[in-house]
């Protein structure tokens, strides 16, 4: 693992994680504190022991923002697709890509593998992953939250989640203009007295519009 791009001083805390967040080098010190909330990690490995062990591996979402995320060696939608919508642009190069990953969290949401691409998280799933996710939100001091995934569920979860946490607050919720099907959801939270800006938008990996989602999405970060 390269750490030039990762700022590990936060690791000692995420002892009871299964996999280790992406923290950027820059994410201490941004103005913004941004995580960008996957949703989840599947057994891509084909049968393959060798494989399915090195995505079981507690770094394993780190070395796939690296190598997906930065260097591109192997492409992933998700991540391609977010890095068009953060530049408003078809082609991102790599200090663009570097200087996003430097400045961000990387995390998803659900907690365990899921068995491939077809198969989807359930309700427990997502609540244990909201309970874990509030309480990264406050280790990390988060100001700013992407959220990817508009899932009925899944936003129902985080309604009980928040319902079960006696230390927040929300302080806002309201949905913005429609894009295609889908209208984002902008929620503001209030941590024990520190605010959490959330922006939920349509999941980057398929059938979205990178032109469209990345107005709101920068408008979101406040990128000129």
């Amino acid at each position: 693992m390269d750490n030039g791009y990762l700022d590990t001083q936060f690791d000692a805390g995420f002892r009871d994680l299964r996999w280790l967040p992406w923290v950027g080098s820059e994410y201490r010190t941004s103005a913004q504190r941004t995580i960008v909330l996957g949703e989840s990690i599947y057994d891509y490995s084909k049968g393959v022991a060798a494989k399915r062990v090195q995505i079981e591996a507690r770094c394993s979402l780190r070395e796939r923002q690296l190598v997906h995320g930065i260097h591109e060696t192997c492409v992933s939608k998700y991540l391609r697709n977010f890095a068009k919508a953060f530049y408003l642009k078809h082609e991102v190069n790599k200090a663009e890509r570097e200087a996003i990953w430097r400045q961000m969290v990387y995390y998803n949401l659900v907690l365990r593998m899921m068995k491939s691409a077809k198969h989807r998280p359930g309700k427990r799933d997502y609540l244990e992953g909201w309970q874990t996710f509030l309480s990264l939100a406050r280790q990390l001091e988060a100001r700013r939250c992407v959220v990817y995934g508009l899932d009925p569920l899944k936003l129902a979860a985080l309604k009980e989640a928040l319902a079960l946490d006696a230390g927040v607050t929300v302080v806002e919720r309201k949905r913005l203009s429609e894009i295609g099907r889908s209208r984002p959801l902008r929620m503001v939270l209030d941590l024990g007295g520190r605010p959490l800006d959330m922006l939920f938008i349509r999941h980057p990996s398929a059938y979205f519009s990178w032109d469209e989602w990345g107005v709101v999405l920068r408008q979101f970060l406040g990128v000129q």
